[in-house]
């Protein structure tokens, strides 16, 4: 695929995207927060299944005919009908996205093996079946796919744990108002997430959407892993509020931005070192314009790994959804202002700086309202330190590394060195978190081989 065609997918995809948020409202986070509560009560499971989906199929119904007119009347859509309409999947499905009942129950495991096996799935497929730029709606219909069959999978493992949801009017009112308090956040975030994609596509065309989005999209790569780690914890900081346990909130936080700095740091700076020799060999020649955008995208592993613990785990695990939505907010203003000045001038390197701007802005928000309404506080902070000084060993290695070595061999020799030497300094310097995740690990292996 060329950069013009990776930018039509990912900006129908983008379009789309905005609707199905939309038919959404704040369920998502909602449904995380609210199952977690009712984890022991099948029937108010039940019930509370059956009033989230109706109210998000409800919703839908208005989204979906509002979609398809946007299709009919708006030129720039019309152009590429067809793709945009595969890509209204993301709406017409919404009421069935329902990972936040598996998120709720802390199903992690069930999450990572579906995730792995549909996404491994149609990696294969893409290479199977997508040879040039003619075979886009090949490639639409894969990402497509691979979404419907996620939908699929998770209703039908939920109906065969006994919860069949029904569609309801009664008692979906008091979902209401915390609802739409996360659907205002939701649509903050959404500014920043995927405006300016938008952005990119009607001012400077579809190819530096193609650059930017493919540089989005591989630090998404990287970031999952890392902001997984709040969505895990989400459920637990509940159930500690339920109970009042604030030490317990306490010790988890600190556990928390430990691992992500121990994450987060190595990897972003990893990312920035090896992405000059990295996307064209992996994206090839055509995208050399990705470069720079991955360089700077990189900083969001930190960013947004970080902000994920001061905002998801903590503001909205204790409930205080409303100093949540303040901070996205003041990050969706900024951000839209950034992509008004930088995009014109800057194209995708400028909705990179952007991007990463307002996301260090939220991160500044979500940090004082914690600190000023919550007892929550972080004291490991010489773990987070030693994170950072065995990251930074990172950038010598790979000035040292390119006086030997180029492409691949590179690219692969200077992961697996990082790892290693990352390690060692982690070692050498005490680090508790990486030791108390390597006894772990050490234990958990040690208890399969008996």
């Amino acid at each position: 695929m060329e950069p013009d065609g990776i930018g039509i997918y990912n900006f129908a995809n983008t379009y789309a995207g905005y609707f199905a948020l939309v038919a959404l409202l704040g369920i998502p986070t909602y449904g995380v927060r609210e199952v977690s509560k009712l984890r022991d009560d099948k029937e108010g499971i039940s019930t509370l299944v059956s009033q989230i989906m109706s109210i998000a199929a409800f919703t839908t119904i208005g989204v979906t005919i509002a979609y398809i007119a946007s299709l009919l009347f708006v030129n720039q859509l019309t152009e590429n009908f067809l793709i945009f309409l595969l890509a209204g999947f993301l709406v017409y499905l919404a009421p069935f996205k329902i990972n936040w009942y598996y998120q709720g129950l802390e199903e992690f495991g069930y999450i990572t093996f579906r995730t792995l096996v549909i996404r491994t799935a149609s990696v294969i497929s893409l290479f199977v079946f997508v040879r040039n730029k003619e075979d886009l709606i090949i490639y639409v219909l894969i990402s497509v796919l691979a979404a419907v069959l996620t939908d699929i999978w998770n209703y039908i493992k939920m109906r065969r744990s006994g919860i069949r949801p029904r569609l309801t009017t009664k008692g979906l009112k008091p979902h209401m108002r915390p609802l739409l308090t996360l659907f205002a956040s939701s649509i903050a975030i959404s500014i920043y997430g995927v405006l300016d994609t938008l952005m990119l596509g009607f001012i400077k065309g579809y190819e530096e959407v193609g650059f930017y989005t493919n540089a989005m999209n591989m630090s998404k790569v990287i970031l999952t892993a890392v902001t997984s780690l709040s969505i895990v914890a989400v459920p637990r900081v509940s159930y500690y509020m339920q109970n009042k346990d604030y030490s317990g909130i306490n010790s988890l936080m600190d556990k928390s931005f430990s691992v992500v700095s121990l994450l987060s740091f190595p990897a972003a700076i990893g990312l920035i070192c090896v992405s000059p020799s990295f996307v064209p060999l992996f994206f090839g020649e055509l995208f050399w314009g990705s470069i720079l955008p991955l360089m700077i995208l990189s900083l969001l592993i930190i960013a947004i790994g970080l902000n994920n613990l001061t905002g998801v785990q903590i503001l909205i695990g204790m409930g205080f959804d409303k100093f949540f939505l303040y901070s996205v907010i003041i990050g969706a203003i900024s951000n839209f202002l950034l992509n008004c000045l930088l995009i014109p001038f800057y194209g995708s390197v400028g909705a990179s700086i952007a991007s990463v701007a307002a996301e260090t802005i939220i991160l500044v928000a979500t940090t004082l309202f914690v600190y000023k309404n919550t007892p929550i506080r972080i004291s490991n902070w010489k773990d987070i330190l030693k994170a950072l000084i065995g990251a930074l060993i990172l950038i010598p290695l790979m000035i040292l590394l390119k006086q030997f070595l180029q492409g691949w061999v590179l690219v692969i020799s200077y992961v697996l060195l990082g790892v290693l030497t990352f390690c060692v300094m982690e070692y050498i310097l005490k680090n508790g978190s990486f030791i108390w995740i390597c006894s772990t690990v050490s234990d958990k292996f040690r208890m399969k081989t008996k």
